[in-house]
């Protein structure tokens, strides 16, 4: 399989994985914040070391230590990452959140140009203003844009900020083993807030959600979408993620009952259809020997 088939497939079904995330942080009735993160990103830390255990054997702290400073640094960026992405679902709107993250694509294309010197090619800049616009047009039709609070606003702008540098750190790091990188940043992110929270101080029902994000969706979505740096360039890897932008109200109308406005399906169209066009175009030139390419 060509490596960058590889890469788009490893991260599209990391976005597949992930959709459904929102809805069930918003599914949580009493924890709060702190208390999501903590089990969230603990549990998820747990159960991919427990992989790693499994497959490396004694093996397994010699390949955490190899992800070198530079996985340690993407591990820190995925731990604050976590850590955005619920309080801002928390604090301001699921709308305003998306809206937010859909500037992903955009960090990413610019932390990579300065960082590794990662250009990208005119394609990806063109989906990733396409996908904007779709982004738009989904928000323009939500009842829930603009309701939500400055603070969480800006607390959601560190997802793209902290999720596109660790991409580009990824990307850096080279066709290295990327689980360990995620497994960190989860206990990172729990070891963060435990001395702000009360984990125990938890309703069964809520637990039950936190244990399906903790040991399932978490670990599994972001295994498979920072997989897919290895072989792409982060610009790309970034622009899959506006996939949770369009699948979420979906989530939303199946889970909650929260029926998508027609404009949702018009953007969502939009947003699909850019990415699939750029990953297209992506296939039809023949990647380098390596997979690195430039996008």
């Amino acid at each position: 399989m060509p490596l960058h088939l590889k890469g788009l497939l490893l991260s599209t079904a990391g976005m597949l994985v992930i959709s459904p995330d929102g809805m069930l942080v918003k599914m949580v009735q009493d924890a709060d914040a702190l208390q999501i993160v903590f089990w969230r990103t603990f549990l998820a830390g747990l159960t991919l070391f427990a992989v790693l255990t499994l497959r490396r054997g004694r093996r397994v702290v010699d390949h955490v230590r190899g992800m070198g400073p530079v996985g340690l640094l993407a591990a820190v960026m995925m731990g604050l990452t976590n850590i955005a992405f619920v309080t801002a679902m928390t604090m301001t709107t699921v709308a305003n959140t998306l809206v937010v993250l859909a500037t992903l694509p955009l960090f990413s294309a610019l932390i990579g140009l300065a960082v590794i010197g990662e250009r990208v090619r005119s394609r990806t800049w063109v989906a990733i203003v396409l996908s904007f616009v779709g982004v738009v047009i989904i928000m323009s039709g939500s009842a829930g844009l603009g309701g939500g609070t400055l603070a969480g606003d800006l607390v959601a702008l560190l997802i793209p900020l902290c999720m596109g540098s660790a991409l580009v750190l990824l990307r850096k790091a080279g066709d290295r083993d990327t689980v360990p990188v995620v497994a960190l940043g989860g206990l990172f992110s729990a070891a963060a807030v435990l001395p702000f929270c009360d984990p125990l101080a938890v309703t069964g029902a809520d637990m039950l959600v936190m244990m399906t994000m903790g040991l399932v969706v978490t670990p599994l979505a972001l295994s498979l979408y920072t997989s897919g740096a290895r072989y792409i360039p982060a610009a790309e890897v970034a622009l899959l993620a506006l996939i949770e932008t369009v699948l979420g109200p979906l989530w939303a109308w199946v889970g909650v009952g929260e029926v998508p406005a027609p404009l949702t399906l018009v953007g969502g169209a939009l947003v699909v259809g850019a990415i699939a066009g750029n990953s297209v175009l992506a296939l039809m030139r023949r990647p380098p020997r390596n997979g690195g390419g430039t996008g």
